[in-house]
């Protein structure tokens, strides 16, 4: 029995896994590396919403995601990074890819909604920043369009699995994407995911 369970996370962790990598050489075509990065980013929504509702366990997800982790970190070590979505001295990507395998493995016990939403978060809430703020500046940085379609799309999502205080979430997890200090890679998830252990929200499951 936890045989075939373990079977078909494993048969839907790869399907997942094929779909984000395909997504990632799709946009080799493309110019933008910070698009790029976030329709990758993009893509991944669909694992979140699948570690939310149809994954067993956890340690395929957690598996593959750290397998993303090194395949994305090697490029860095060696200087030869994929430079359509990879910038030298920039690690984003590794931390988005790290962030999602530390959700599943520490709140599958605890909340999977609040480590999905926490990951949707970025998935696609951090996407509609990046991808709205190139609408207006030719360079990276930080722009009130951008926090704004990250709150209203983050606001959507969370009041979607959480209500009012999913909506709460939001307005922080869009904070802590606008700092300046921290990688919201690791900003947002930390944030959301902290924010909701703090006020009780693991017991939306």
């Amino acid at each position: 029995m936890l045989g075939n369970i373990f079977l078909g996370d494993l048969v839907l962790g790869f399907i997942l896994f094929a779909f984000i990598l395909s997504v990632v050489f799709i946009t080799k075509k493309f110019r933008n590396p910070w698009v790029n990065r976030k329709i990758i980013h993009l893509s991944s929504a669909p694992a979140a919403l699948a570690y939310m509702f149809v994954f067993k366990e956890p340690y395929v997800f957690f598996g593959l995601s750290i397998l993303f982790t090194i395949m994305l970190i090697i490029p860095h070590i060696r200087k030869r990074e994929f430079d359509w979505f990879q910038l030298r001295r920039n690690y984003g990507e590794v931390f988005y890819t790290l962030s999602f395998s530390v959700l599943a493995i520490t709140m599958w016990n605890v909340s999977r909604i609040l480590a999905g939403v926490s990951m949707l978060f970025m998935a696609i809430g951090d996407s509609a920043t990046g991808l709205v703020r190139s609408r207006f500046l030719k360079e990276r940085a930080k722009h009130i369009s951008g926090s704004i379609a990250m709150l209203i799309v983050c606001s959507v999502i969370g009041y979607y699995f959480m209500q009012i205080q999913g909506i709460l979430l939001a307005v922080l997890a869009t904070i802590a994407e606008y700092q300046p200090w921290v990688d919201d890679n690791l900003s947002i998830p930390l944030v959301t995911a902290l924010a909701g252990l703090l006020l009780g929200f693991p017991t939306l499951t």
